[in-house]
């Protein structure tokens, strides 16, 4: 029988310091603070989806209940193996999106007086700690106000705005960055050796400009390119998964409205959307394209800076040269618009097709 399969991003988390993609301003406070027995009562883990708040949390958690003399955490002890496996008593995790009332912040001030059974500190992370109720913001109030010695509280949010000022003043605040591409790109890399996977590099940048910073959906990405079965991660493959139409297709749509071919273009979107591809996901493709074009009208060698392959932007170059700026930055300006429009409305495609003709009737003005 075979075992059961594990997610990638449950599977690859980060079990020591080292392993953390990014934040190296959290982790060098930690790292000092954990040596240092010196240890706060109370953290604000704050910033966008997927960029290691929980997973930082968790590592607080097993640095202060460590077994090892050397750097804590190991990852390998008794310690931080139970904490990994979530069956270490003395590590509370609440979900505070379906845990937010009076009484459930109060059952977990009764379990706060208690010591801890087997470790050095009791903690208690709280996710989504935006979530509480006014009433529940006031009950934590009042343990973080005089917190007992054993306790350490990390309380971690997308929105830190939605939090008291009385809260936010009892912790100590660390705001998560979003992730650079080139640590994204390395740790997907480690993950595919790991994993025994060939991975192109222009697949791996590709999966890193989407994951937008946030390691957890770069992960999410891999995941379904490893679920496609296939014997190497290409960058096509990636575009698939993603549904993206690529640069070749962007290209031909492109120079279609820019000469104000309306029903040439009007065309390739259906044949474009009828192979399967989101119109979300083709407006803000576009919106890339057309921003990469505008880059490298004024850059001599922006392939650092884009995402895209050699041959894609010498492709790019020449069909740059015959786009005004005026031209791109209304295109640009016009699907930025549509890409918000998109979010309300049940008739993206229409709003799509109207914003081509737009596009071509303008450019047809010239």
């Amino acid at each position: 029988m075979n075992d059961k399969y594990i997610a990638i991003y449950r599977r690859f988390r980060p079990e020591t310091f080292d392993r953390i993609l990014g934040q190296e301003h959290v982790v060098r406070v930690l790292r000092n603070q954990i040596a240092e027995n010196s240890v706060g009562h109370a953290y604000l883990f704050s910033g966008t989806r997927g960029t290691g708040k929980t997973t930082m949390a968790r590592l607080l958690a097993k640095g202060v209940n460590c077994l090892s003399d050397g750097e804590r955490p190991c990852g390998v002890c008794e310690h931080c193996t139970a904490i990994k496996n979530g069956v270490f008593v003395d590590v509370v995790e609440v979900d505070a999106a379906s845990n937010n009332g009076v009484d459930n912040v109060r059952e977990l001030r009764e379990s706060v007086v208690y010591p801890p059974s087997v470790g050095r500190k009791k903690v208690f992370i709280i996710d989504e700690v935006h979530m509480f109720s006014k009433g529940a913001f006031n009950a934590l109030l009042k343990t973080l106000e005089e917190p007992p010695e054993h306790v350490v509280f990390v309380l971690a949010t997308t929105e830190p705005n939605k939090l008291p000022a009385t809260i936010l003043s009892r912790c100590l605040r660390f705001d998560f960055k979003r992730v650079g591409a080139d640590a994204i790109i390395k740790g997907m890399r480690d993950i595919c050796d790991e994993m025994g996977i060939r991975a192109d590099d222009d697949a791996l940048a590709l999966l890193a400009s989407n994951a937008d910073g946030s390691v957890r959906d770069g992960l999410s990405i891999l995941e379904q390119c490893v679920s496609a079965g296939a014997d190497v991660l290409t960058r096509d493959l990636v575009l698939e998964v993603l549904g993206s139409p690529g640069d070749q297709l962007l290209s031909v749509l492109t120079d279609e409205v820019a000469t104000g071919k309306i029903a040439e273009a009007l065309v390739r979107l259906d044949e474009i959307l009828s192979s399967g591809k989101d119109e979300k996901r083709v407006i803000e493709e576009w919106i890339h394209y057309f921003h990469s074009a505008l880059l490298i009208k004024f850059i001599k060698n922006p392939e650092r800076i884009l995402n895209r392959s050699t041959e894609n932007i010498e492709s790019m170059r020449k069909q740059s040269e015959t786009l005004e700026v005026k031209f791109i930055n209304d295109c640009i300006y016009k699907l930025s618009k549509l890409l918000n429009d998109a979010r309300w409305s049940a008739h993206v495609r229409i709003l799509l097709e109207m914003t081509i003709i737009e596009m071509g009737e303008r450019a047809s003005e010239k």
